[in-house]
């Protein structure tokens, strides 16, 4: 019997053990199952923040959002010694370094202040983009400094170079058709002034250097014809040089008549007496010939030939001076001439390839892309915030 109740007390334990372990079992499943759900709310609750941002965005681009509208043009900048017609198409098809350095240039200025000044007296650029009838996210602030101005404007005009054509394409981005268009053109006549302005200066420094040198040339010329002239009329003579040579030549002809003469009297001699009249005519000229020689041969005499060599020595200086300065004068009137024609062919020139048109239609804000883009963003980085926290307890309860 007692037996029995051992065996009946030991079955009764064991079924209230099973009945513990069941309901243990069913309150962790419940448990889990909470746990579950609760995380589940939560995660979802946080990405609400995700549908609220999307949804302002979407609120902002459909009541608020500003349309924009966009207007091309393209440029190119063309060298006169390009030539023309079809040489001029075929350079802008190869392109060439020095119009690419052109363009480069060309696109700094269209992004520098001065342009944004010169946009903002002609067609009050700043009047524009602080309206306050568009949207205060799209519109420039109604007090910006310069750098904000500049930073705004640089982000509504666009300027592309094609690399292998060196072609400009300038975009503009504004709130209406009208005016962006207007902006694209004012661009265009201010490029066109400045390329015209910097090929100008460059060629007229050229010139004017070229020019300030010719004119040191003439005064060198000047200045060597003058002591030229002063030293002849000092000395009383055209050119020392050929004054000597004509005394010699004076004396060698009228040797060389004397002794004509004198052959002629030996033959008339020789068949007449003295008194006759021919051979007294011959003397008579033997004797002027024979005076005129000496005379001649005195002023030869009467020349201090160390004078005269010094006269000859500072007359070819200053005839050495005087046809160098002229050559000199010579070469400048040359370089000017060339720096002309070459100022001519450094000239660059604006081709419009492309005139702003008016835009017939809003290219700007893309809503739709914009608004998908938002969302899609948004939702990675809240799936990557989400998985890392989740890793963070993962192992913090481990």
């Amino acid at each position: 019997m007692k037996q029995i109740l051992e065996k009946l007390r030991g079955a009764v334990a064991q079924r209230l053990d099973q009945r513990k372990d069941l309901a243990i079992r069913q309150e962790g499943m419940l448990s889990a199952t909470y746990t579950d759900v609760r995380a589940a709310t939560v995660n979802f609750g946080s990405y609400k923040w995700v549908l609220a941002i999307t949804l302002l965005a979407a609120v902002y681009y459909g009541l608020f959002a500003s349309d924009r509208y966009i207007t091309e043009a393209q440029l190119y900048v063309k060298s006169t010694k390009n030539g023309s017609g079809a040489l001029t198409q075929l350079s802008i098809l190869a392109g060439g370094g020095s119009e690419a350095r052109d363009a480069l240039l060309l696109k700094s200025y269209i992004h520098s202040s001065d342009m944004v000044r010169y946009l903002n007296k002609e067609i009050a650029l700043k009047t524009h983009f602080t309206n306050s009838q568009w949207d205060m996210i799209a519109r420039l602030g109604s007090e910006p400094t310069e750098e904000e101005f500049l930073d705004y404007y640089r982000g509504k005009v666009g300027v592309s170079i094609d690399p292998e054509s060196g072609i400009l394409t300038v975009s503009g981005e504004a709130f209406t058709p009208e005016y962006s268009q207007k902006m694209v053109s004012a661009i265009l006549t201010e490029s066109e002034r400045f390329i015209n302005g910097v090929s100008q200066k460059i060629a007229s420094e050229e010139i004017q250097f070229v020019s300030q040198e010719l004119e040191r040339a003439r005064d060198r010329v000047n200045l060597a014809r003058d002591e030229m002239l002063a030293f002849q009329n000092e000395n009383e003579l055209l050119d020392p040089a050929a004054t000597g040579a004509a005394l010699q030549a004076t004396v060698n002809s009228l040797e060389a008549r004397l002794v004509e003469l004198q052959t002629e009297h030996k033959v008339l001699s020789s068949y007449l007496n003295s008194t006759a009249p021919q051979l007294v005519s011959v003397q008579n000229r033997i004797d002027s010939v024979a005076q005129q020689l000496e005379e001649e041969r005195a002023k030869i005499a009467s020349q201090d030939n160390e004078a005269i060599n010094d006269v000859n020595a500072r007359y070819q200086q200053l005839e050495l001076e005087f046809d160098f300065a002229s050559k000199l004068y010579q070469l400048a009137l040359q370089g000017l001439e060339q720096a002309r024609v070459d100022s001519y062919h450094k000239m660059k020139h604006l081709v419009v390839l492309q005139t702003p048109s008016l835009p017939d239609e809003a290219l700007a804000p893309r809503k739709l892309y914009n608004l998908i883009t938002l969302f899609v963003l948004l939702s990675l980085a809240y799936g990557i915030v989400t998985m890392t926290l989740a890793t963070i307890r993962e192992h913090r309860d481990v």
